[in-house]
């Protein structure tokens, strides 16, 4: 039979909403947890982890450090579900409830013990008002009052009567044996003083300390060279392998051509709207005559051209009095930076410079300048294909194809391995896998056409290598043992992530070579059972026996090759020094959770 548990009511706190809702669920935890306000989560992790009840409630104080990160809730949700438990955080922090809503795992405001389901109802009589109590003395009734008032000769007998027997009782009970109760004051002392007694001899005689020890992990990556051979070229090599090099059969991914539809977008312009026009003055500063050529550019500083469609000769300045000329001009079809003008060559009078003349003097001396509005211009583009979209389009394909081929092969080798029921990987590394010329089809005479966008359609053949990769993973794993350090134990090997650097090839052969990594985390073995372990604990238990708890901690943090944490507790709590005895001190190794980044 399961044993009796109290019952506690969850008020959960939530925080969305326009103003607070809480409501009550029923949840039986099996054991409490006080979480202090500088634990960390790997602190909360062992002690939920050293539990054997599956239900948890964590009461944990505001701005505890744990409640800080959503990392670390996240982290701690994740370890609650390997340990399949069922945890509620009990806090009043709402920053802190919050986050860890966020991160899954449930939160409260407060703890209670929730009432007996099979409590009587109150009764009826306690709602009417307070329950009658009986009096402990007799019932006296009127006409009994009325007789005590007035005695009589028999009653008075009756009293003397009485008053005898009373006096004979007391003499006989002053013949028994009297017995003294204790006095409350010493009984009290003598139980505080046989208290301290105990804990003197406790103290004296049953010392204690715990010391939690976390070993230092360091990374172990040793690269191997590993050659991969075609096993029908290969064959009587690969059975018959009697070197110490590791060698993996690889066997040949040919799948069928690749067909795959490209779109690319038309950038080349056709313009078959109107020019603006209107006519510029042109202002000579000179003493000299100014020739312009037919065709000669007159901007704007945002990039606007326009043009004149004759030569033209400015005449010189006269004294104060510059020479002027009036030229009429047409709008060029796109602008300096080549977008369309059209209607955006409708400007108000502004001033031009000359593009055309490189020297910023002569800019100055010669300029135009337009008195009347530019008008007549109308906007209108169409796209066409033009010979670099063309050109733009091949690359793309042939780019998209380099980029996709792992993956079309993997994809291929898959479906492979569902029929043949085999379980291959792919030789990952860019030389193993051969991309053929692609052959790409482009509509004939696409070039100067009006089309927005058009497609292109690539054909191109792949080829790869397969191996077992379980195979390559126990040689390398075999060899990584090898080289780990004697006084150390493999916490975990990255099996799932391992490099690989090209070193050469030769395709007749069917042979490449290369190196591979593979990572490992690796700690100092400090388990007593263990040899290395027994002898640094014996060595480090030597040295603190007796010593203060400080001087203890600052000698096993100096430890720094071998512990990367370590904490100390002692029994009594108070106790400043560790014991003695070496069997009183007891050694608690844990194993860092380590990831390979």
């Amino acid at each position: 039979m399961e044993p009796l548990r109290p019952r506690f009511k969850i008020q959960k706190h939530r925080i969305s909403g326009p103003e607070n809702e809480k409501e009550s669920v029923d949840f039986s935890p099996e054991k409490v947890i006080y979480v202090e306000i500088d634990d960390e989560i790997t602190h909360v992790f062992d002690r939920l982890k050293r539990l054997r009840v599956k239900r948890v409630a964590l009461v944990i104080p505001r701005r505890a450090i744990i409640l800080q990160s959503i990392v670390n809730l996240k982290i701690l949700k994740k370890k609650i579900d390997e340990l399949e438990k069922e945890v509620v955080i009990v806090t009043t922090d709402l920053n802190g409830m919050q986050l860890a809503l966020k991160a899954g795992i449930p939160a409260i405001e407060k703890l209670f013990e929730k009432e007996p389901i099979d409590a009587p109802p109150p009764t009826a009589a306690l709602h009417r008002g307070e329950r009658p109590l009986r009096m402990s003395r007799e019932k006296v009734s009127l006409s009994q009052i009325i007789r005590q008032e007035k005695p009589t000769i028999f009653s008075s007998l009756i009293n003397r009567i009485k008053e005898r027997w009373k006096k004979k009782k007391t003499a006989s009970q002053e013949t028994r044996l009297v017995f003294i109760a204790p006095n409350k004051q010493a009984l009290f002392t003598l139980i505080l003083v046989s208290v301290l007694l105990l804990l003197a001899i406790a103290y004296i005689a049953l010392p204690g300390a715990t010391i939690y020890i976390t070993p230092k992990s360091t990374i172990l990556d040793p690269s191997f060279n590993i050659t991969f051979l075609d096993f029908d070229k290969n064959r009587d090599l690969i059975e018959n392998n009697s070197s110490n090099n590791i060698i993996v059969a690889t066997y040949l991914v040919e799948p069928p051509p690749f067909t795959k539809k490209f779109t690319h977008f038309a950038t080349g312009k056709i313009f078959k709207g109107e020019n603006s026009r209107g006519v510029i003055t042109v202002t000579n500063l000179s003493g000299n005559p100014w020739d312009l050529a037919a065709r000669t550019r007159f901007q704007t500083q945002n990039g606007l051209v326009f043009r004149i469609s004759q030569p033209v000769r400015v005449p010189p300045a006269r004294g104060n009095i510059p020479g002027t000329l009036d030229v009429n001009v047409t709008a060029d079809e796109f602008d300096a930076n080549g977008q369309t003008i059209g209607e955006r060559g409708n400007i108000p009078p502004i001033k031009f410079f000359l593009p055309g003349l490189k020297n910023p003097e002569n800019q100055k001396k010669l300029y135009g300048e337009n008195k009347n509005p530019m008008a007549g211009g109308v906007t209108r583009t169409v796209k066409i294909a033009s010979q670099e979209d063309i050109t733009a389009a091949k690359e793309l394909a042939k780019r998209e194809i380099a980029k996709s081929a792992t993956a079309d092969l993997q994809q291929f080798l898959e479906q492979q391995n569902l029929v043949k029921k085999t379980n291959f990987s792919l030789l990952l590394d860019r030389h193993a896998i051969k991309i053929g010329e692609p052959r790409i089809d482009i509509p004939t005479n696409l070039a100067g056409k009006e089309v927005d966008q058009f497609e292109v359609t690539a054909s191109y053949e792949l080829r790869g290598a397969a191996f077992d990769r379980q195979i390559l993973i126990e040689e390398l794993k075999k060899r990584l043992l090898a080289r780990s350090d004697p006084d150390k134990k493999i916490m975990k090997i990255a099996d799932d992530d391992i490099t690989y650097k090209f070193l050469d090839e030769d395709t007749a052969a069917g042979k490449i070579r290369l190196t591979a990594t593979l990572r490992a985390i690796q700690a100092y073995e400090l388990d007593p059972e263990k040899e290395n372990g027994h002898r640094f604990i014996k060595k480090i238990t030597d040295h603190i026996l007796g010593a203060r708890v400080k001087d203890a901690m600052e000698y096993l943090q100096q430890q720094t090759d071998e512990i990367a944490r370590v904490e100390i507790t002692t029994w009594p709590i108070w106790a400043p020094t560790i014991p003695n005895i070496a069997d009183n001190v007891k050694f608690v190794i844990r194993d860092e959770e380590n990831g390979l980044q």
